[in-house]
């Protein structure tokens, strides 16, 4: 809605009714919904819906110039026709439901003078209960004499004495209209005549202060100078299988069908009464909703040919792919002469019908759009565990490499090669000095002087004795190292140190460690977790981004 009045502009905005899916089930502080499955939402949960609402529809309204050309006296957002689903429908309307929808968005019924038209608000789910049973006193909602007294009558009265009225609220609002046109100040009648016109110089002269009654501001003003547009959320009846134009997406014709709190179409003898009263040959359009789908008719049943235009949800959770809006543009220039007292004519000519141009705003394929994500979410996916399996496969092939051929010596638990066991028994019987009880407690001599950095053990094998030509097995270790617990004793799986090429090498004192690959699987997991995180993020902020700047 931002956006709307952001490039648009508009200078009023009507809502069709259907403002909450489920308004008529969710009580009031006095009564609870009939059904058993919406008992337990109540009239906290109207209000969180209430706020939520205003929201998203209200909020910003202020940021536009409060005033136009066309609307010198300010914008304006009505939002006051109700639906089958903000109140129910014909019987099943609820009196706490409708007082409450009434108290919080304004008169069910109304009439405002927009562009030089008159807009007709008509509440006609509640209308609709004139025409059925009372379910209480199994009479007919009216004809019957009895009619104002039933609860029947207390849903589709106010409504029937809208319509009752219309014609002379209509030409109250239009003598407001054209006063406000013509620039006269807003003004209290005193003794039957409007203060605010100037008299004129015959008057000055007899001393006679002439000022016009009420009656005679404007006698040439009637109600085809501003067109009736009524506004309904139930469409009127027509015939079955009327086509309704090549811009609806669901079927071909609104179904002439009725259900649970719902009627697809209005009654034929309502939809009557309705054009009767507005006045036939002053209606020049009819806006609809509750269909959630587009559908453009003409009527030939009434008197004259009147169009209606059923406008699609704005929601695509309503069944349609493509929701949208209805733009409307209105031009009916108004001539303040000739319905003022100074002109003599006696009528106004005939005016054109043709003073409202409409055009069908069409918003994304939101399902559409989501169902792009998720294709492109599932490619990403694949495309993620492809390379974590590639990269994968590659860390694993390197490890095997690197346990192959070293650059440094490692260390890893493996049994001792046949010819380093018998080397070590050797080797263990020549350098003994101790009973072999004592040799397995013994440890490395702290005094032996540590081999030289710029020394080799391949210089050193020059000297007797020296730390070059000991066996491994006698060598100084680090403290750190088990030792063999039996020098006559097969060793079991002890530290050995690996050059890469089978051949004992030695550890220089380090303490030894074993180091175990890890599994490819867990491999796999990691790199795909880590690279969809690392692609998942600056794609949830930039979607963050765009959802908060609309």
């Amino acid at each position: 809605m931002r956006q709307i009045r952001r490039y648009l502009d508009p200078d009023t905005i009507f809502f069709l009714g259907d403002l909450f899916d489920g308004g008529r089930e969710w009580g009031t502080s006095q009564t609870s919904s009939p059904e058993d499955r919406f008992k337990r939402y109540g009239e906290d949960f109207w209000m969180k819906e209430y706020e939520r609402f205003g929201n998203l529809f209200f909020s910003g309204a202020g940021d536009a110039s409060a005033a136009s050309t066309s609307e010198p006296r300010g914008r304006k957002i009505i939002a006051s026709l109700p639906g089958n689903h903000d109140l129910g429908f014909a019987t099943g309307v609820q009196l706490p439901v409708k007082d409450r929808f009434d108290a919080y968005f304004g008169p069910l019924n109304r009439v405002d003078v927009v562009g030089n038209h008159t807009f007709v608000t008509l509440d006609t789910v509640s209308l609709s209960a004139m025409d059925q049973v009372d379910p209480l006193t199994g009479s007919s909602g009216s004809g019957d004499g009895t009619a104002p007294s039933t609860p029947n009558s207390q849903i589709w009265k106010s409504a029937f004495d809208f319509l009752s009225e219309f014609r002379f609220i209509k030409e109250r609002l239009i003598r407001h209209e054209l006063r406000s046109l013509a620039g006269a100040p807003e003004q209290a009648y005193h003794m039957g005549a409007l203060s605010g016109f100037l008299p004129n110089v015959s008057s000055l002269q007899s001393g006679i202060l002439s000022v016009p009654r009420r009656s005679d501001i404007f006698p040439h003003a009637t109600g085809s100078m501003f067109p009736t547009v009524l506004l309904t959320h139930v469409p009127l009846y027509r015939p079955p299988d009327t086509d309704c134009g090549p811009n609806r997406e669901r079927g071909r014709a609104i179904a002439v069908a009725a259900g649970y709190q719902y009627q697809n179409v209005l009654k034929p003898l309502i939809s009557k009464d309705i054009i009767a009263k507005l006045g036939a040959e002053d209606i020049t359009q009819v806006y609809s909703g509750d269909d959630h789908d587009y559908c453009e008719i003409e009527h030939s049943e009434f008197t004259g040919r009147i169009r209606e235009i059923t406008v699609k949800s704005m929601s695509w959770a309503m069944g349609v792919r493509k929701p949208g809006f209805l733009a409307v543009s209105l031009n009916n220039p108004v001539d303040i002469e000739l319905a003022s007292v100074k002109n003599g004519q006696s009528e106004i000519p005939a005016r054109s019908r043709d003073t409202v141009q409409n055009h069908l705003c069409l918003l994304p394929d939101q399902l559409s759009i989501f169902i792009h994500y998720l294709i492109i979410v599932i490619f990403t996916v694949v495309v993620l565990a492809i390379r974590a399996g590639i990269l994968a496969s590659k860390n694993s092939a390197g490890s095997a490499h690197l346990t192959t051929h070293p650059l440094l010596p490692i260390t890893e638990l493996s049994s001792p090669p046949v010819e380093a066991t018998a080397r070590l028994k050797a080797s263990s019987f020549s350098s003994v000095s101790a009973p072999p009880h004592e040799h397995k407690h013994r440890l490395s001599s702290p005094s032996k002087p540590a081999l030289s950095r710029s020394q080799s053990p391949s210089k050193s094998n020059s000297r007797p004795g020296a730390y070059g030509n000991l066996p491994p097995s006698s060598r100084s270790s680090s403290p750190f190292k088990p030792h063999q617990q039996d020098d006559f004793a097969p060793a079991p799986h002890v530290p050995v140190v690996s050059s890469g090429n089978g051949e004992d090498a030695d550890d220089w004192g380090m303490p030894t460690t074993s180091r175990r690959p890890r599994s490819r699987s867990r491999s796999v997991v990691g790199v795909f977790v880590y690279s969809v995180w690392q692609t998942a993020w600056p794609a949830i902020l930039f979607y963050a981004w765009i959802v908060w700047n609309g």
